[in-house]
């Protein structure tokens, strides 16, 4: 078995059983310290959003004054064995919930309960499935991760992020708070016992690494390309053959020839992953996906036994940190971009005969969701209703000032 196969049979297994418990220090009062772990679901090489989630955790503790602490844990680190000292658990294991008083009743609903949980040692990077059922079970309290790649488990959370042909950064944000967005995704993730926060932006990726120029559609016929989320069904209709290959083991795929193209995600993570040195030309920009978001997923009992004080704390600190960071990746992409072309990759955009196709084949695959998925066609139909508007708005002002500024690269 090889190295690369190793890792995915690891990682297929997701969260490997053990007798370990969750450290059981929960809050039985709203001013007693709330202690969480959050686990990190993206590779640990990609060192932005990870510094993102690290500081989301420090400003909860900041503005909580260390009411609530959270822990970030690596998908390759093993998670603790045994419950934190200073636990209030009863013999049960079970723990009064914000502003409950001690003595109540047995059989009383308790959300907060079974501060032991049963959890199990992490020692690869779990799947979004994997993480997404540990967090709805209470085996870990939150989740830091992509939602829309969760598509094949519940077709709404490909709305997550901005789906294939539809919103950009700005415009999904206005969708989410206006539009809808936020309670389709809320109801998608009910079902699975979570809740969840925006907490990161990342723009419009980029088209990803090819081995050849990709000059219209039928370039894509056949080829064995990384991609994940809704985006695979997207090339599939366009005759492409998606590889589902975690990202931080595409480089090695592209050299092992498993894989021929990757599509990664935008200049800063991209460059960390290394792919520009197996494929050459690097395209723009990935229609499938018109903004990349991560989220804080959290279980959705915990999330309504909380005060609400400090839910407004956590809601807050992801608001702030999904702005720092598509700032952050809007402030490096051009150096970013700038040493890959440096390093030899050749900049292409896919031509307009490659997007139109590929916006018939996005709407063939959004059309077909809908049919057999309730809460996706209504997800979907929000989204167009303001994808509309959008449209009409965003070449007005927005565009038109951005094309200008593009062309004269701001020199008179």
């Amino acid at each position: 078995m090889t190295d690369l196969a190793r890792r995915r049979f690891l990682t297929a297994g997701g969260l490997i059983a053990a007798s370990a418990t969750l450290p059981g220090a929960r809050a039985a009062r709203a001013d007693e310290a709330l202690n969480l772990r959050m686990a990190y679901g993206l590779p640990r090489i990609l060192t932005t959003p990870y510094e993102a989630a690290e500081r989301f955790a420090a400003d909860i503790a900041e503005a909580s004054e260390g009411a609530i602490a959270i822990t970030l844990t690596d998908g390759r680190i093993r998670l603790p064995a045994s419950a934190s000292e200073g636990s209030e658990a009863d013999a049960a294991g079970n723990v009064p919930q914000d502003g409950q008083e001690d003595g109540q009743e047995d059989g009383e609903e308790d959300a907060l309960e079974s501060s032991t949980r049963a959890i199990e040692a992490i020692t690869v990077a779990p799947t979004p499935e994997v993480l997404l059922d540990a967090v709805g079970s209470g085996r870990i309290d939150m989740a830091y991760m992509p939602l829309d790649s969760l598509h094949e488990r519940e077709p709404a959370l490909a709305f997550a992020g901005g789906a294939p042909f539809g919103l950009n950064a700005r415009q999904h944000q206005a969708w989410w708070e206006q539009g809808g967005g936020r309670e389709s995704i809320d109801e998608a993730l009910a079902r699975h016992g979570c809740i969840a926060l925006p907490c990161g932006g990342a723009g419009t990726p980029m088209g990803g690494f090819y081995p050849r120029e990709i000059t219209g559609p039928d370039d894509l016929a056949g080829l064995r390309i990384r991609i994940d989320g809704i985006g695979a069904q997207v090339l599939r209709e366009l005759g492409a053959e998606p590889q589902a290959i975690p990202a931080e083991d595409t480089a090695q795929a592209l050299r092992e020839g498993e894989i021929e193209a990757a599509c990664g995600f935008g200049p800063v993570d991209d460059e960390m992953l290394d792919i520009h040195t197996m494929a050459r030309f690097y395209h723009a920009p990935a229609f499938w996906q018109g903004t990349a978001n991560f989220h804080a997923v959290i279980n959705l009992q915990l999330w309504r036994a909380m005060a609400p004080a400090r839910r407004a704390i956590i809601t807050m600190a992801a608001q702030a940190t999904h702005q720092r960071l598509l700032a952050r990746y809007d402030y490096r992409a051009a150096p970013a971009l700038r040493r890959l072309v440096i390093s030899g990759i050749e900049l292409r955009y896919f031509p307009q005969e490659v997007m139109q196709a590929g916006l018939a084949a996005a709407t063939r695959v959004h059309d077909d969701l809908a049919r057999r998925d309730a809460l996706y066609e209504r997800a979907y139909r929000s989204m167009l209703a303001y994808r509309t508007d959008a449209l009409l708005w965003w070449p007005v002002a927005e565009l038109s000032f951005d094309s200008f500024m593009a062309r004269s690269r701001g020199e008179p």
